[in-house]
């Protein structure tokens, strides 16, 4: 039986409780403002940069009734910002001294207006972010970020400068290259960590003092390698889709005899992989990684980048299945998974599709579906088919995935 991972307990110990935990109760203590961030478009670096904690927003391992959040939004909303809006109406982010959202649909920019209203913070703000991933469009986006580096350094009272700004870039760098390491030894025929396990970790990365945090994935690596860890199950999976904060959810997979050995998620490879480029002004690089170097979501246009980057993350870590899982009322994910999924069809791999509220634990209902999906592929055994020579860049696969492109 595996031991469980020392540093994975220290992080869970430092954020909990949820959401304002022991890491930020320390760091406020010494007088530390915290800001929190909804979104991928929102630059942590900047944030650290003015020597305050960026928070992931989100929720954790629990489902609420969301009876405030929807005498606010309407329950057709993404359960999300439902979500979001009632943690924040119960109180449960009266830590943050700000609020700052990157709005990535309709439900995004009306939570941010609730919060505003309701229960608003010392300081609120948005950032704009664009569709496209042209150049065109990043000069647009690195505009909004220089107005609102600007704001950010008003709160602060004093300015942000590039110098301080190179120092997070290579903070939360030094973080990215870390998890992309954990993420490499989950190729491992036997890989040394769950999926349920790495989420917790990721999680871990935005809910505490990043540099707090990177020793501490340091010293888990250091842990794993000389440890004997091996994770025995006969099924390789991926999850992709929207936002998943709840690791039950994963847990209640692999009891099926399955581990998650990657994912194409905002808590996951679309959070951590690629690298901000150092040597680039620092708000031209913070630009050009958040809008065009990370795999973009379904919200922007096109997707043959995003399916190419699923498809060779399914060739890479060697995938059986793929369970996709989609927010009720997420309008970006549902609206293209007709795509992905004969992307998926005419590749062999196959995949199985939930739709889940946000926050909510694996029901009965959803685990049949796994025992059910997960059955056959014990017995079919096949390997991933091959794409190509693959380097992980989705720019290698992107021929591979043109027929599934909406256009």
């Amino acid at each position: 039986m595996n031991a469980p991972l020392k540093a994975l307990a220290e992080m869970r110990r430092l954020t909990t409780p949820f959401p304002e935990g022991t890491a930020v109760r320390a760091w406020q203590a010494e007088g530390g403002r915290v800001v929190g961030f909804v979104g991928l478009g929102v630059p942590e670096e900047l944030i650290h940069a003015a020597r305050m904690l960026p928070f992931r927003i989100s929720a954790d391992n629990e489902s609420m009734p969301l009876h405030k959040a929807e005498a606010c939004m309407l329950a057709n909303t993404s359960s999300v910002a439902r979500t979001f809006l009632q943690l924040a109406l119960d109180g449960r982010y009266d830590f943050l001294d700000g609020v700052v959202v990157s709005p990535t649909n309709e439900g995004t920019r009306r939570l941010f207006d609730n919060w505003r209203a309701y229960v608003p913070r010392p300081y609120m703000d948005s950032i704009f972010l664009p569709l496209k991933h042209t150049e065109e469009a990043c000069a647009l986006y690195q505009a909004d970020l220089e107005d609102w580096r600007s704001r950010l350094s008003e709160m602060r009272c004093a300015y942000i400068v590039d110098r301080d700004l190179a120092r997070a870039i290579e903070v939360c760098n030094r973080g990215r290259e870390l998890l992309q390491k954990l993420y490499a030894l989950r190729k491992r025929e036997r890989p040394p960590v769950t999926g349920a396990e790495s989420l917790e970790i990721v999680k871990a990365a935005a809910r505490m003092p990043r540099e707090q945090f990177n020793d501490l994935l340091e010293a888990l690596l250091r842990e794993l390698a000389v440890s004997r860890r091996r994770i025995w199950k006969s099924k390789r999976l991926m999850v992709i889709g929207s936002d998943l904060e709840n690791s039950t959810w994963i847990e209640a997979v692999e009891a099926l005899d399955a581990v998650v050995v990657t994912d194409d998620l905002c808590t996951g490879t679309r959070y951590c992989f690629g690298q901000v480029d150092a040597s680039l002004p620092p708000m031209e690089a913070l630009a050009r990684y958040y809008l065009l170097a990370r795999t973009p979501g379904p919200r922007v246009w096109l997707a043959g980048e995003r399916f190419a980057h699923i498809l060779g993350l399914a060739e890479q870590y060697r995938v059986e299945g793929v369970i996709s899982q989609v927010q009720r009322h997420d309008d970006d994910y549902g609206q293209d998974a007709a795509f992905l999924r004969k992307a998926m069809d005419e590749r062999g791999i196959p995949m199985l599709e939930v739709e889940v509220d946000y926050g909510e634990g694996p029901s009965t209902e959803f685990t049949t579906r796994c025992e059910a999906f997960l059955g056959p592929l014990q017995s079919k055994g096949q390997a991933v088919p091959k794409l190509g020579a693959s380097s992980g860049s989705p720019d290698r696969h992107a021929a591979t995935v043109a027929a599934a492109k909406p256009h």
